[in-house]
């Protein structure tokens, strides 16, 4: 007969790694949803100027491409700007309406967790 193979313990340095990935997972995927609802916000912007319509959106498109093309350096450079100011500002009010979702990131935080420990 053989000897019984006992499993060793799961060392706490792997623990840590898992806590990590996971918590790394969770902040990708809320900053991904954020980032794309603020996207969204800007598509929703030119389709609301478009009368909700695919022709007048493409016009719209088209009319904001011709005229940033058109400008010159100074007022692309400002445009760059306002843009990337209005999106942080979008991605701020996004962030403090979703805040809710990053409470309880960490596993050992949340006492009624579902999760199973599979041999801890």
């Amino acid at each position: 007969m053989t000897p019984a193979v006992v499993p060793a313990a799961p060392s706490r340095a792997s623990s840590r790694v898992a806590d990590a990935c996971y918590l790394a997972l969770r902040l990708t995927g809320w900053l991904a949803v954020t980032l794309g609802c603020v996207a969204a916000l800007w598509l929703l912007l030119f389709v609301a100027l478009g009368n909700f319509g695919f022709s007048g959106t493409v016009l719209q498109l088209d009319n904001f491409a011709s005229r940033y093309v058109a400008a010159d350096t100074a007022r692309q450079d400002r445009f760059r700007l306002f843009f990337w100011l209005a999106s942080a500002a979008l991605f701020a009010v996004l962030a403090f309406f979703r805040r809710h979702s990053l409470r309880g990131l960490s596993p050992a935080a949340n006492p009624i967790c579902k999760e199973k420990d599979h041999g801890r």
